[in-house]
């Protein structure tokens, strides 16, 4: 009878021991697949906010090369219309001299340096420096290139140019031109490369 009894209390402590074995085995096993649960969850939020950041990245560089490309379209725009309007002045030197077309484009063609100048100073903004740099010898090429035919023009009142000074106003139109178009034979390239870099921070 004794031995029967501690028998089934072996029993019963062997089913209570395995039975409590088997709760703490299920409890760490569970513990565990939680703590893979949340490292998985971490790496899956932490790869979120890296393509966030990414996407946040490439929106801005976007938003970026669109200013960009804007302000230097801006810049070789007004030096185009500087160039036109400051032709335009310059047609006066050899036609009988009238003040008030003189007053007229003389007006347009101050007003189109200034915003040359504006759109360079844009520019200054943007960047990046050499594009910058290039872009402000660009706009005082523009502004010395109005020069000639404004002082070509100065006392015309006073009777007809002569040959000498029609051919001084030449040459000297003829230089400031060619420094406007060296100056934007410079510019573009320096400017498409800016641009395209913007591209490939992107990608």
């Amino acid at each position: 009878m004794a031995s029967s009894l501690s028998t089934t209390v072996i029993a019963i402590c062997g089913t209570l021991l395995g039975s409590g074995l088997t709760a703490w085995a299920a409890a760490l096993a569970e513990r565990r697949r939680n703590e893979a649960l949340e490292r998985q969850q971490m790496r899956e939020e932490a790869a979120r906010e890296r393509d966030r950041r990414r996407e946040l990245r490439a929106e801005h560089q976007k938003w970026r090369r669109d200013r960009r490309q804007a302000a230097y379209q801006d810049l070789m725009d007004a030096a185009h219309e500087a160039q036109g309007a400051v032709w335009q002045l310059g047609r006066l030197v050899l036609e009988p001299f009238d003040q008030h077309r003189y007053d007229v484009r003389r007006g347009v063609a101050i007003d189109a340096v200034r915003a040359t100048r504006r759109a360079a100073d844009a520019v200054q903004l943007e960047g990046p420096e050499d594009v910058a740099q290039v872009a402000e010898e660009y706009a005082r090429a523009v502004d010395r290139h109005i020069g000639p035919p404004i002082e070509a023009l100065t006392g015309r009142g006073q009777g007809a140019p002569s040959e000498t000074r029609i051919e001084g106003y030449r040459s000297a139109a003829a230089e400031t031109e060619a420094l406007v178009e060296a100056c934007r034979q410079r510019f573009v390239p320096l400017a498409r490369r800016a641009l395209d870099e913007l591209v490939e921070g992107v990608e």
